[in-house]
């Protein structure tokens, strides 16, 4: 690696996100920054590396502001990727790699995208999105052998230069393209400038993960998604950021003892799995001293119980894709022993800093202490605006990002969520929330995981409908749950219909896919509310 240059930026105190980076390859350059299975990078290569992919971007006519799709699984390859895409000025445009082929034309045609980095495992899909995304001319393969479909990335980046690309990035400039979930309808493309993402990033990975000098992060969620914002704050600590292929819990059980993994990220679904492996108590998990957990609320039983098996371990993240991340909830509000903590396990915890939360009802008007309505967020770090900007006004009103949650804070400043706006199932002219109806199934020691949806009815318009996962070994009868709502929440809250099932279904990140639950009650209908 020849040189890194370092620039200043006026008028703002974020510069693009590469600056972390750069900074950490000249003091921590014989470190182990990166590893992936067998295989590992010390900063001074991955700096190398994202100059080199970097400036072969730039031979190859790619320009600043330029979208380039990115759709790769968890790799050893993915992270100089994206750094060297940012370093030629272009802008990343996230794929999520669990996401349909149909989806994947759906990212790369409605942010204009020109170039594809994708990974060998998607050459069926790259072979069908080159034909049908009209404003993709190069693709870029990562692969053992070469194709005649795409250039390939080892040959292309090889031949390229290490030294620093130089292309001059402001705070304003475009930075990130990512999509909403698409849980409550057609996914948006959101657009994050320089000064936001690494506000985003710094602040948000340091305050939740608390990261610490030498961390050694696993990462097995998707890249795409929450775990990726604790890359960059892993790096400013000289720390190692260790990829793997997925969220297998015998993988990440082995991870931690191989690599003496300090801290990790992870959902509520695989927590809940990892609590009733077989190999957790023989499992060495000494070095493991943060586990986050972000991407939907988890039941406060559930937390007791993982509480009492990892020990004070837990951050709470909260956060949405246009309001950027919102609050956490510590370590030290995990405490079980404590009253006080014991009842805000349910919680999202406190704001983060620089972070204004404002709880307004359906006009955009400020609530009453207490009173639930819809959480709206104020800071720098939320997105920049839409893809469509016609679709701002959507969430973005007299500059408060609204986040489509419902929640109140209590006295102490605790946010909690009662529920996902659109979530909300009103039956016989009563609101019903299913998170509290979750929360009250999820204390049934048989019940694994549920997900409450509304189904249509005759009389009252939308039924209350229960989807639950039996924990193995421990049988439980449709009506004893039923019976078990109906005396904590009563008859209106009560599940009418309820289901087993051996697993429930997920979404690109992660997150129980109630559309893909609620499809078959609403097929053929117009409205998908009564």
């Amino acid at each position: 690696m020849k040189g890194i240059t370092v620039m200043t930026y006026q008028n703002s105190l974020w510069g693009p996100v590469t600056r972390v980076l750069d900074r950490a390859c000249l003091h921590f350059a014989t470190r182990t920054a990166l590893i992936a299975g067998d295989r590992s990078l010390t900063y001074a290569e991955l700096g190398g590396l994202t100059n080199r992919i970097a400036n072969s971007l730039l031979a190859l006519g790619i320009s600043k502001g330029d979208r380039v799709g990115l759709l790769m699984p968890n790799t050893l390859k993915f992270v100089p990727a994206q750094y060297g895409i940012w370093k030629a000025g272009a802008v990343p445009v996230q794929m999520a790699a669990r996401a349909s082929a149909e989806d994947q034309e759906y990212f790369l045609t409605a942010s204009e995208a020109t170039t594809l980095i994708y990974h060998q495992a998607f050459d069926a899909v790259a072979a069908g999105l080159v034909q049908r995304v009209p404003t993709l001319r190069t693709l870029i393969r990562v692969g053992d052998q070469p194709v005649d479909l795409a250039l390939d990335f080892g040959e292309i980046t090889s031949a390229a230069s290490d030294s620093a690309p130089g292309v001059e990035l402001g705070p304003n400039d475009p930075a990130q393209i990512l999509f909403t979930s698409g849980s409550t309808g057609i996914p948006k493309g959101v657009l994050f400038t320089h000064d936001r993402l690494s506000h985003y990033l710094i602040t948000a990975g340091l305050e939740i993960g608390d990261t610490r000098p030498g961390e050694v992060f696993a990462h097995g969620a998707p890249l795409t998604h929450f775990t990726q914002i604790f890359l960059l704050p892993t790096f400013l600590r000289g720390g190692t950021n260790v990829i793997m292929p997925g969220l297998d819990v015998d993988t990440l059980l082995g991870t931690v003892e191989r690599h003496r993994v300090t801290a990790t990220a992870i959902v509520p679904t695989v927590l809940y799995v990892l609590l009733d492996h077989p190999k957790l108590v023989a499992a060495d998990l000494s070095s493991l001293g943060t586990v986050i957990y972000a991407g939907s609320p988890m039941a406060p039983e559930k937390l007791r119980a993982a509480v009492d098996a990892l020990g004070p371990v837990f951050v709470q993240a909260y956060a949405g894709t246009e309001p950027g991340f919102i609050s956490c909830l510590r370590k030290q509000d995990h405490n079980a022993d404590d009253p006080h903590a014991l009842a805000r396990l349910g919680s999202a915890g406190r704001p983060l800093f620089q972070v204004d939360i404002s709880i307004q009802d359906e006009q955009d008007r400020p609530l009453p202490p207490g009173e639930p309505g819809e959480i709206c967020v104020r800071q720098l770090g939320r997105m920049a605006g839409y893809l469509d900007a016609a679709k701002d006004s959507e969430a973005i009103r007299a500059d408060w990002v609204h986040s489509g949650d419902i929640g109140y804070p209590d006295d102490a400043g605790y946010l909690f969520l009662v529920d996902r706006k659109k979530d909300l199932v009103v039956t016989g002219s009563y609101n019903v929330f299913p998170r509290q109806i979750e929360d009250v199934l999820a204390t049934h020691p048989s019940v694994a995981q549920s997900a409450v949806i509304g189904v249509p009815h005759p009389k009252w318009g939308e039924a209350v409908h229960a989807v639950v996962v039996r924990r193995p070994g421990h049988p439980v009868t449709a009506f004893e749950l039923i019976e078990l709502v109906k005396e904590h929440k009563g008859s209106v809250w009560a599940p009418k219909t309820l289901d087993f099932v051996e697993s429930l279904p997920l979404n690109a990140s992660g997150k129980v896919d109630k559309k893909a639950l609620r499809a078959p009650y609403w097929s053929g209908r117009d409205r998908q509310v009564n």
